[in-house]
């Protein structure tokens, strides 16, 4: 068996995936506007709130997802607020902190240094429009995951991405086949939307053995089934789904995070059921 010391961030991701039989990544999306009831629309009753719902979760899902822009829009306070996130997820799950950052190399250090340097993030999304060189300061940590965000869930994604060379290859694919090129340190993914299954297919094909995360189940109306099928592929090439705002909003009274737990163990559920044969 290999040793947790020399794992890659993929075996890793993997190892811990399956010994949880889960592979729902639960994002933490916090608006103070949604809390439910019983707490106060403020920081206070956000930290109470996500800190119950990582407890209540947290043996059921691989890992947590905080987007970033959801704790700087609410200022330094956020920022504190998404610090007590990492102290409470702790090493109960893998924290993806999702801020699709990149830049010139420069800036790509700071970003590097901001998400696993001081908010302890275990792998982050990253925008690669910059090219290697730029994000080069993101990637360049094997211990820690980076995913590349390859595939939007959005209807407008094809504005670029869909874009295609006299060849016939989309934007998309290229950059798939650049992150797998890329991945030398065996601690790269793609972020690809579950509301593109057919591209979900393409991205797997092009990026053996690397995780894919998977956002778009759920409220925009990826398709679970299609997404598991088509992009599990062999070890560590796992689906990260990710249960979003019809999960994390799922209660709205007491029992608000009993409800979050009941939507992310039928989410689990359902992807064991449609995993490949030969993959469970």
């Amino acid at each position: 068996m290999t040793s947790p010391a020399l794992e890659t961030f993929a075996q890793r991701l993997w190892r811990e995936a399956e010994a949880k039989r889960s592979w729902v990544c639960l994002g933490l999306d916090v608006d103070l506007e949604r809390l439910p009831a019983p707490l106060p629309h403020s920081l206070a009753g956000a930290e109470v709130f996500l800190r119950n719902v990582i407890e209540a979760c947290s043996d059921l899902v691989v890992a947590f997802k905080p987007n970033f822009a959801f704790y700087t829009a609410l200022g330094a306070d956020g920022l504190h607020l998404l610090n007590h996130v990492r102290d409470s997820v702790g090493d109960a799950a893998i924290l993806i902190l999702d801020g699709k950052v990149g830049d010139v190399g420069d800036t790509s250090e700071q970003y590097a240094k901001t998400m696993f340097d001081v908010f302890k993030a275990d792998a982050i999304t990253f925008n690669a429009w910059g090219g290697h060189d730029s994000i080069q300061p993101l990637i360049n940590r094997p211990g820690k995951g980076a995913f590349a965000w390859v595939r939007s869930s959005n209807p407008g994604a094809d504005d670029i991405q869909g874009v295609s060379d006299h060849d016939g290859q989309s934007v998309f694919m290229g950059l798939a086949s650049s992150v797998a090129a890329w991945n030398v340190s065996g601690n790269l993914g793609t972020v690809v939307g579950a509301t593109r299954p057919y591209d979900m297919e393409v991205v797997r094909a092009l990026t053996p053995g690397m995780p894919i995360l998977a956002p778009g189940v759920g409220v925009q109306g990826g398709d679970l089934a299609a997404t598991v099928q088509r992009g599990f592929g062999e070890a560590p090439g796992g689906v990260l789904i990710n249960a979003g705002r019809s999960a994390l909003w799922a209660g709205d009274d007491v029992s608000y995070a009993e409800s979050v737990r009941r939507v992310v163990e039928g989410l689990r559920s359902n992807i064991e059921d449609a995993r490949p044969s030969n993959d469970v």
